[in-house]
């Protein structure tokens, strides 16, 4: 599974989860997106999660199939996942 931040450098590089991939939401609304399979299942978390939904969706309607929506980090946090 690939853990995608989708939050901008700066934050990135305030505090990320380990193993995160910086992908920033921006990148997406010019039309790039990670190079990943489609079907490769991806887990996209941003602050406070409204920016993941946002490119779940964007990555949903150019065909990939497996993303899911963490939250905010401090979701993930709470859900085990380390900084």
């Amino acid at each position: 599974m690939k853990i995608i931040d989708v939050r901008t450098r700066g934050e990135y590089n305030c505090g990320h989860i380990e193993g995160a991939i910086l992908f920033d939401i921006m990148d997406m609304m010019y039309g790039k997106f990670p190079e990943f399979p489609k079907d490769e299942e991806i887990l996209l978390y941003c602050e406070s999660g409204s920016r993941a939904i946002i490119a779940k969706s964007m990555m949903e309607q150019i065909g990939f199939t497996n993303v899911s929506n963490g939250g905010g980090i401090h979701d993930m946090i709470n859900f085990g996942y380390k900084c």
